[in-house]
């Protein structure tokens, strides 16, 4: 089996219009082991300094609490990780809907946060009309339905940036017909819940391919989406109409996006404007690399 493995900096800073001061930040990016990901080393580095505990949420993702008292014009935020990535599951799950949906009462107990509409996932008309046109066939394998869905949304919608924003729900996607990949996430995310199917969000990245020797470009954080079929969850990306792959890294996962951003908090300033840089690197690692910190907080 093959074994990627990936050295990442993801990198925030925020510059203030006046000193901030009593900031309180929850960062989500360390990256989530699971049987086919391990994190080897992980380093949280805050400038300035701030008092960090760490803990995990109501959907098991790892969170850094960080607190600063100090009056401060800029803060720097910068996690290093060191992940190994193995290649996804083979999908082989033939259930059938009709099947399936015997046990839809037990399911929807069990997993209603991934059935219910959500903040980014409302059950709106829109969607209801919109799933009628891709609703499942009783005959139809889980998985197989899945997969068509996945691959519709990509083929209906265009990916286009600034076309929507961070807080835009599946009605924007689907009046305006196109979005980035939080969108299709989220409307795929929809279209599945409605059917009976238990879906959540994942935040993450996309390492590019390497081509030819040449270093990886083009990096930045992606969303996709994990179905619950009879064998575990399983990871679609419907930007890209396919399945998951080696080069998906997951941090962390959700009923949408507001259960996920990478950073998200409070501050106290005189000036009314912030601006906000983000910067990603993404290299593969030498199969006998090692963090020099695991799991560590710089504080």
């Amino acid at each position: 089996m093959r074994l990627m493995r990936y050295r990442i900096r993801h990198v925030t800073r925020f510059t203030y219009e006046q000193p901030s001061r009593e900031s309180h930040n929850e960062i989500r990016l360390q990256p989530r082991d699971s049987l086919r990901q391990r994190t080897l080393g992980f380093r949280l580095d805050i400038t300035p300094p701030a008092a960090v505990i760490d803990y995990r949420d109501a959907f098991g993702n790892t969170v850094h609490a960080a607190s600063i008292d100090a009056p401060h014009s800029e803060l720097m935020i910068c996690a290093d990780s060191l992940v190994e990535r193995m290649e996804p599951r083979e999908l082989s799950s033939s259930d059938r809907f009709e099947n399936f949906l015997r046990t839809d009462n037990l399911r929807s107990q069990e997993e209603y946060d991934f059935l219910s509409p959500s903040r980014y996932v409302p059950f709106s008309d829109q969607l209801k009309r919109f799933f009628w046109m891709v609703r499942p066939r009783m005959s139809e394998p889980v998985a197989d339905y899945s997969r068509r869905v996945v691959a519709w949304i990509c083929d209906q919608f265009a990916y286009e940036p600034g076309t929507t924003d961070v807080h835009s729900d599946i009605n924007h996607v689907l009046s305006a017909g196109a979005g980035v990949c939080q969108d299709f996430a989220h409307l795929t995310i929809g279209v599945l819940r409605l059917a009976g199917v238990p879906a959540r969000y994942v935040s993450g990245y996309l390492a590019p391919w390497l081509d030819r020797g040449r270093p990886l470009g083009n990096q930045a954080s992606h969303a996709w989406l994990e179905v619950l079929l009879a064998e575990g969850w399983f990871g679609f990306d419907p930007t890209h109409g396919s399945r998951v792959t080696d080069h998906h890294v997951r941090l962390a996962v959700g009923r949408d996006y507001a259960d996920v951003p990478p950073i998200q908090g409070v501050y106290r300033s005189a000036g009314r404007h912030q601006t906000m840089g983000v910067s990603l690197d993404i290299s593969e690692a030498e199969s006998g690399d090692t963090n020099d910190e695991r799991g560590g907080t710089q504080q």
